[in-house]
């Protein structure tokens, strides 16, 4: 692995830790077309304060639930053109689960497949799948990794690891909504049976970029100030938010961010490559909030190795 390599990776965490941290995933897509246009500060008869008022109370609302279940897809692409290891890498992640988030209680499925052309290697692909389970104060994963075949851990839950494993995942997604700075209304849609508004939501740069870096796992070797410098790195920066009508509660999230990077901007010689363009794109769907569910650990859980949670720090 040259240095092209090295400082891909670091980078790809970026998009990770701002769409999933450790635990992402996504669908090939894009955000719905606009079916409602601003116009004169209003849209579709909603001012810009009343469109903050309806996110903000969403927000508000998933404060006050304790239960939830997701599915979430998440895509993240890059591509390294010209120089000596031009290439491409590609993650395509596929997620379900439910979180009791009182009793600090989570189940999760995961799917993660990992392809890559060029780099200055032959080109592969892999396919992971783990399943993680929070219950009694001990985190288990269950992993299926190519050549090793099924693996089972334990370790106990703690606060470090609940964060690392980020058993809350919808507050993950929406932290940098808090910062909002400008809000459309897209339109309207119908989702698991509400009518939702369709809320395109632009997060303040600044503080958006704060709250990245003060994610569990943002330690990687990345100049977060310097980052935060260089704005014409992300060319797409776009949250889009369902929000049903009758409540103000949170259905979907749907994220697209697209970056690029010279080789200085990147931290590397300009003999490296050229240009590094990445694109992320996460959808996830929200439902059954404040239901009770029950988790059923399996039975090859019970011989599961225990290891430390440093592993994982």
């Amino acid at each position: 692995m040259k240095r092209v390599r090295f400082v891909l990776l670091p980078l790809l965490l970026m998009p990770i830790i701002v769409l999933f941290s450790i635990t992402g995933c996504a669908t090939n897509g894009t955000a719905p077309a606009a079916t409602t246009s601003s116009t004169g500060g209003l849209q579709d008869g909603l001012s810009q304060q009343q469109l903050m008022q309806i996110l903000e109370e969403s927000l508000a609302d998933y404060a006050s639930i304790n239960t939830y279940k997701f599915d979430m897809d998440m895509n993240i692409f890059a591509d390294v053109s010209g120089g000596p290891e031009s290439g491409s890498i590609s993650m395509i992640t596929k997620s379900s689960g439910a979180t009791n988030i009182a009793s600090k209680q989570m189940q999760m499925n995961m799917e993660m497949s990992m392809s890559m052309e060029g780099m200055g290697e032959q080109g592969g692909s892999q396919t992971l799948i783990y399943d993680i389970y929070v219950i009694s104060d001990m985190l288990y994963m269950r992993m299926e990794v190519p050549g090793m075949g099924e693996q089972w851990m334990k370790m106990p839950a703690s606060d470090d690891l609940m964060q690392t494993f980020n058993v809350d995942v919808v507050e993950q997604q929406i932290g940098p909504l808090g910062s909002a700075v400008e809000i459309d209304l897209l339109g309207y849609e119908n989702v698991d049976g509400s009518e939702c508004y369709i809320l395109s939501v632009t997060p303040d740069m600044a503080e958006f970029l704060d709250w990245v870096g003060g994610q569990q796992g943002a330690d990687a070797d990345i100049d977060w100030e310097e980052l935060a410098m260089i704005s014409d790195v992300f060319k797409k920066f776009k949250y889009v938010c369902y929000i049903t009508k009758d409540s103000n509660t949170l259905k979907k999230i749907v994220s697209e961010i697209e970056m690029e990077f010279t080789p200085e901007q990147a931290g590397v010689s300009a003999g490296d490559f050229d240009t590094m363009i990445m694109n992320m794109y996460l959808d996830m769907r929200i439902y059954d909030q404040n239901q009770p569910f029950s988790i059923t650990l399996p039975d090859e859980a019970e011989d599961a190795m225990e290891v430390s949670e440093d592993m994982f720090q």
